[in-house]
């Protein structure tokens, strides 16, 4: 990853971020225009950001393009964790010792307290390897397009200004103003400073990237009149993610990846580039990615329904609650059906059928209302092969909106559409026919993800909790556990509670980083990566045997870590201690008539005497 200099558009709100494939010399040809920036991530992947009226200028002179990813909205997805879902009764063990022990746990959301106590070693010098901090302007960092990172080194000396009194932030600038990454970070691995709560995996170490806010976005919403809410861009979420994965190597240990953002615009299938890029990362043997379901569970965003036969017309109705400035839906035919559609206004006023034509373009002008919408046909779309059909509408006015979907070529036509998060959209603007499955956020519906429901006290179903499954009847969520008052640390120190899909998944991702030690550091396995994690965790999920597993709300069960390690003890049994039994045996160390204690790793065994 190199750094583009002389380029401010990614931090312009006219402009809008885009993630990308892309072929040859992009980023060379990207250089030489004045309208757009362009750097790569990977080597395939890349991040554009250009305004949106210049987009298909930029597609045609800039041919290295593949293909660009719509731009959708990240959200944030906001009892101490060590005494759930029996973490406590393996941490106390004394001959498993887990406490995350080198194990890096990279955070990808709104940065880190970094003079919080909670993330300071006793000898003050702080667990955090590295911050890359997205939304610093002055970029000096080569190996990053934007921002700047700072190292362990100038955290460490920033520490020690504080304690003399002198300006940390001279030194490293970095601040969690949201709080959200502080407190997700204490609940996965506070030190324990005070007697009231302890982080998961309280002796991990940190890789933090503070995501930078899509200024297009928070633009659009500020326009709306929307209550400030932190919204992010795909390009920024996959170099962060990237940026982990390079760490991660370079230091050559295991990480947990928790990501603390969600978007529910998508296929939902696991095919769209973000989740293609996050099932690569799960297949990677020392990383475990964990993400959540989000929160959007009973926000009656999600609409679905079939098409029985050709001319078949669906309605479906959707509130707008008060006029917006900007609003957009995305439209997904599931391959290979296709549909036209026609748009009637409150008023009674239709678009016309506007039949699907391959990048067809279609401007609508509602005259009665004074609102402008546009329509765009994706056929098929590039990585999922779907039929989408983009809607964007300029000054839309509050009533009841009439989608009709006619069927044009029909196998069992199949449709979903998603709101934007209930976050971005005035309260009460919703499907009216709504389907509270299919409600995952992406990108907790990947393949290679370790997938976090979660539940109230009492395991009271939740009904925020996004559910599944994923609309190619992939099974997620994976598991789930407690999400309601979980204590953590705040920013400048002190307790505080945090609820929702973010605090649920960073209990499992604490509990990922403990798995990771015990397999990789201590030598159990090796071999330890997300699939084989999520294999273990469904194994040990504890199971009422009154619900029908796998779950569309609770995935295969209750996250239980000390189920687990007793699946982990059996696998282990099986394979380890009738060789070692045998090697004592040859080497005449263990008699019929005594019990014996020893240890396999750090797996200790007590066999009783025989009778």
């Amino acid at each position: 990853m190199t750094a583009l200099r002389d380029c401010n558009l990614y931090y312009d709100p006219n402009t809008a971020n885009y993630l990308i494939e892309y072929k040859g010399n992009f980023k060379e040809r990207m250089n030489n225009l004045s309208y757009a920036c362009g750097d790569i991530i990977t080597d395939t992947i890349g991040v554009i950001s250009v305004q949106e009226k210049d987009l298909d200028r930029l597609l045609r002179e800039v041919p290295e393009i593949v293909f660009f990813d719509f731009d959708i909205m990240y959200v944030l997805q906001d009892i101490s964790p060590s005494s759930v879902d029996n973490i406590n009764n393996l941490k106390i063990n004394p001959y498993l010792d887990l406490t995350g022990r080198n194990v890096l746990v990279g955070i990808v959301d709104t940065g880190i307290d970094y003079l919080n106590e909670e993330f300071i070693r006793e000898d003050d010098t702080s667990r955090i390897v590295s911050i890359w901090d997205q939304t610093i302007r002055e970029n000096k960092d080569e190996s990053v397009f934007i921002g700047q990172v700072y190292s362990n080194e100038q955290i460490n000396n920033a520490i020690i200004a504080k304690r003399n009194n002198g300006n940390p932030y001279e030194i490293v600038p970095s601040r969690d103003e949201v709080g959200h990454g502080t407190k997700i970070a204490g609940i996965i691995g506070a030190r324990g400073t005070t007697a009231q709560f302890q982080g998961v995996a309280h002796e991990c170490n940190f890789v933090i990237v503070k995501l930078l806010e899509s200024a297009h976005f928070r633009m659009e919403i500020e326009e709306n009149r929307i209550p400030y809410n932190p919204v992010y861009s795909a390009a920024e979420i996959v170099s962060g993610l990237e940026y982990l994965r390079r760490v991660a190597a370079e230091r050559r240990q295991p990480m947990v990846i928790y990501l603390g953002v969600g978007a529910t615009e998508g296929s939902h299938d696991g095919t769209n580039l973000v989740s293609r890029y996050i099932t690569s990362l799960g297949s990677i043997r020392g990383l475990c990615f964990v993400a959540g379901v989000g929160n959007e569970g009973d926000s009656q965003g999600h609409a679905s329904g079939y098409i029985r036969t050709v001319g078949e017309t669906k309605v479906i109705d959707l509130r707008i609650s008060k006029e917006m400035k900007y609003f957009h839906i995305y439209i997904w035919i599931r391959r290979p059906n296709v549909a036209s559609i026609n748009v009637i206004s409150p008023t009674g006023e239709s678009s016309a059928i506007i039949e699907p034509k391959i990048n067809k373009v279609q401007p609508v002008r509602f005259i009665f209302l004074n609102t402008s919408m546009k329509v765009r046909f994706y056929a098929p779309e590039h990585f999922t092969g779907h039929q989408v059909i983009s809607m964007d509408f300029t000054d839309i006015k509050p009533g009841i909106w009439s989608i009709n979907l006619i069927g044009e070529y029909i196998i069992d036509g199949r449709y979903d559409i998603w709101l934007q998060p209930k976050s971005t959209l005035p309260e009460n603007t919703i499907f009216l026919e709504s389907d509270p499955f299919s409600t995952l956020t992406i990108p907790s519906e990947a393949v290679n993800v370790v997938t976090v429901a979660y539940y109230g006290n009492n395991n009271a179903l939740i009904a925020a909790s996004g559910k599944g499954f994923n609309t190619n009847g992939l099974i997620n969520p994976d598991i789930s556990t407690i999400g309601v008052n979980i204590l953590t640390t705040n920013v400048g120190g002190g307790v505080t509670t945090i609820s929702g899909s973010s605090a649920a998944t960073a209990v499992v991702a604490g509990a990922c980083a403990l798995l990771l030690q015990w397999g990789i550091v201590d030598g159990n396995d090796k071999t330890m990566y997300t699939k084989k994690i999520r294999s273990y965790l469904m194994y040990g999920a504890n199971r009422n045997q009154s619900i029908r597993y796998p779950s569309r709300e609770i995935g295969y069960g209750d996250f239980d870590l000390l189920g687990t390690f007793n699946v982990l003890s059996r696998t282990f049994t099986r394979e380890n201690i009738k060789h070692s039994l045998n090697e004592l045996e040859s080497r005449n160390e263990i008699r019929n008539d005594e019990s014996h204690e020893y240890y396999i790793n750090n797996l200790f065994i007590r066999i009783p005497k025989r009778r």
